[in-house]
């Protein structure tokens, strides 16, 4: 773990928190955020249900990056830096269609960010177009971006109308699965197809979406998102789905249990979330601090052009004590009454409490008056929710509430730690706003929190964060596809109030396990790594110098000793020499350092892990020998990096433990299975 306040932050951490170096804004203070002068005219108009942004750091020099989608079906890059944003050519050319979902990921885990975009079908469609859209992966080989569409199996995605997308490593192999949601227009006849859910093995992504059970029907979707319906540890998927008051061919939204096997229950009439609305967007949070997540829906107004029937309007689902989940948007305060589009969770003040803000930006704005389309922002109550308290609407106060927006992204662009937006879709620029908590209430303090996965995927994709501060719980989970087709930045925000330190901060991770970090002091940025209390020296003595072995976790990108780039585990020195190392994850924007401790040479080498075969209890020094075929039954082996037995076919059928040779062994677990019934 690293924490850095933000008046000592080394430089490429200080980077890393997404900053945008600027001048300091000149504009009046607004209650929530204020225009920022440096931004760059981003073009970023749509004329058809919105566009992604991403503000993720593609490039990997630690700042955050943006990248947008418009009207033009052109993908836009801008790369951050010191003096701002700049557009930049990374060789990326979009498929046919409309550029939808735009993803910077590490797909194939091999420490460097990926793109995958998804994409619709265009306008002239309507017009005798035709069916043409291509939704693409661009893999990062060798410093540039290689088309891989085909090998990655993005190709099943031609030909349909593909809109946002949800990653996750949904079988717990330490990779990332998606499912990209299809827009079906059932009673029009129009793009048949179903939701997709590609599943990763072996360098590719398969299409499981039949046999896990979520191509489940012709469905308008435009989103999917992965969240923990039953707290049981599994990803759920929550779909929301357009055109549900539609009176010809209703739909609704859909929830669907993980069963744990590579399989899913759809259970949305159970879990009180099988409602019919145009549903445009599903932001996931937890505002009421109790530890289970909400729900809040944006939906088309009543009576408007589309679907001219009553129908509600933006939904707050709660999830309750009985484990389901109750639509309470009007006693919270909620209930818009716009057509609304994107939507995201943020806790603008730094209170500690998630504030709610809405893109209501019109769909046609010819001859629209655009008065009534107000970007709603929602200030929490400073309380929980399930005590009375309700919403304060201050929407009328904000500068972003005459902005012409379908979506919003947040980041951090002047390195101050709290959370910023950029908002495209209905003007013909995007509108970046600074954060202007620190002129509203200087007394308040808030922290980041950055992770890396080792064991996990290296994004940590799926990582629940929980801050305690003063009795109160704070939850974050860091996704990659959520609200109206956006990527966040992948540092969570946490505001603290009053209080100058957090009581603690727990990281639970996707492959399991668990990180604490006690008396975290505010304003400062947290890098967390999984799995950094397993680095480790041990000594080997060959004569008169040493052998010293760095145990660290996987998936690291480079290995410095005594400040030269060795790339290597082991390395053979004087016996007492000053030796340094620093081990770098995610091409060096995490990393753990340390120097040699001498004072543990010396004692008896052997194995040191009390579950291993061979463990030596005399042994000070661990010296890598540990063996763990005791662990694991017939056909299994024990992985170290995964601290689990895997399947291991046999080369013949009488090997039964599979170890290359028919032996003693073998007739051993014969004998000691003998009278047994064999399972059917």
């Amino acid at each position: 773990m690293n924490v850095y306040p933000d008046n000592n932050v080394p430089l490429w951490a200080w980077v890393w928190l997404c900053c945008i170096c600027a001048c300091a804004p000149t504009a009046k203070v607004s209650a929530q955020w204020s225009a920022w002068p440096g931004a760059p005219e981003v073009e970023a108009y749509t004329n058809f249900s919105g566009q992604g942004m991403s503000f993720v750091d593609f490039n990997l020099d630690g700042w955050d990056d943006l990248t947008v989608s418009n009207a033009s079906n052109a993908l836009l890059f801008y790369a951050g830096g010191p003096d701002g944003l700049e557009a930049v050519d990374l060789g990326i050319t979009p498929g046919t269609g409309r550029p939808i979902a735009l993803m910077w990921l590490d797909i194939d885990n091999d420490g460097d960010r990926d793109f995958v975009h998804t994409s619709a079908m265009p306008l002239s469609l309507f017009s005798g177009g035709g069916l043409v859209s291509q939704s693409q992966v661009w893999i990062c080989e060798d410093g540039g971006f290689v088309n891989r569409t085909t090998e990655w199996g993005f190709g099943a995605l031609e030909d349909r109308a593909a809109n946002g997308m949800a990653w996750q490593d949904i079988d717990l192999d330490g990779d990332l699965d998606v499912m990209v949601s299809i827009y079906a227009l059932e009673c029009q006849s129009l793009w048949m197809t179903e939701n997709v859910f590609l599943e990763q093995d072996g360098g590719t992504l398969i299409d499981v979406s039949e046999t896990s059970g979520v191509a489940s029907g012709l469905q308008p979707t435009f989103q999917g998102t992965w969240m923990d319906f039953n707290a049981d540890g599994l990803q759920d998927l929550f779909v929301i789905n357009d055109a549900g008051v539609d009176p010809v061919c209703p739909t609704s939204n859909q929830a669907f249990i993980n069963n744990g096997d590579g399989s899913f229950t759809e259970s949305s009439v159970a879990l009180g979330l099988d409602v019919s609305m145009s549903s445009m967007c599903a932001a996931v949070g937890d505002p009421d601090g109790d530890g289970a997540e909400e729900i809040f829906v944006t939906n088309q107004s009543i009576g408007d052009f589309f679907y001219p029937f009553t129908q509600l309007t933006g939904a707050y689902f709660d999830r309750n004590g009985a484990g389901t989940y109750e639509e309470r948007s009007e006693e919270v305060g909620v209930n818009t009454d716009r057509w609304s589009w994107g939507s995201m969770w943020v806790d603008q003040d730094l209170d500690g409490w998630e504030d709610l803000l809405v893109a209501t930006s019109p769909w046609n704005l010819s001859g629209a008056d655009v008065s009534v389309y107000d970007n709603y922002f929602f200030r929490h109550p400073g309380a929980s929710l399930n005590n009375g308290a309700s919403f304060e609407d201050v929407t009328g106060e904000w500068w972003g509430k005459d902005a012409l927006w379908q979506t919003a992204v947040r980041g951090d662009f002047d390195g101050d730690l709290r959370p910023d937006v950029v908002g495209a879709g209905g003007g013909q620029y995007a509108t970046f706003l600074l954060n202007a908590a620190a002129d509203d209430h200087p007394e308040r303090h808030r922290l980041t929190v950055s992770v890396c996965g080792t064991h996990s995927n290296s994004e940590a994709i799926g990582t629940r964060m929980v801050l305690h501060s003063n009795g109160h719980a704070q939850q974050r989970v860091l996704r990659a596809g959520e609200d109206y087709f956006v990527q966040h930045s992948a540092t969570q925000f946490f505001g603290l109030g009053t209080q100058e330190s957090a009581d603690s901060l727990e990281v639970f991770w996707p492959m399991g396990g668990r990180s604490c970090l006690y008396d975290v002091a505010a304003d400062s940025a947290v890098f967390v790594i999984e799995g950094e209390e397993e680095v480790a020296v041990q000594f080997e003595s060959v004569g008169d110098s040493v052998w010293l072995h760095l145990s660290v976790p996987p998936r690291w990108t480079s290995i410095v000793w005594n400040g030269d780039t060795l790339n290597t585990l082991s390395v053979l020195v004087p016996e007492g020499a000053p030796m340094a190392y620093e081990v770098l994850w995610f091409g060096g924007l995490f990393d753990l350092s340390g120097a040699v401790d001498w004072s543990g040479f010396g004692g008896a080498m052997g194995c040191t892990i009390p579950i291993a075969d061979n463990y030596l209890p005399s042994a000070t020094e661990d010296d890598g020998s540990c063996t763990y075929e005791g662990l694991c039954g017939p056909g299994t082996v024990w992985s170290i990096d995964l601290q689990q037995c895997l399947v291991q076919s046999a080369p013949c059928a009488p090997d039964i433990n599979a170890n290359g040779t028919v032996d003693v062994a073998d007739i051993l677990l014969i004998l000691g299975a003998f009278g047994q019934q064999c399972p059917d």
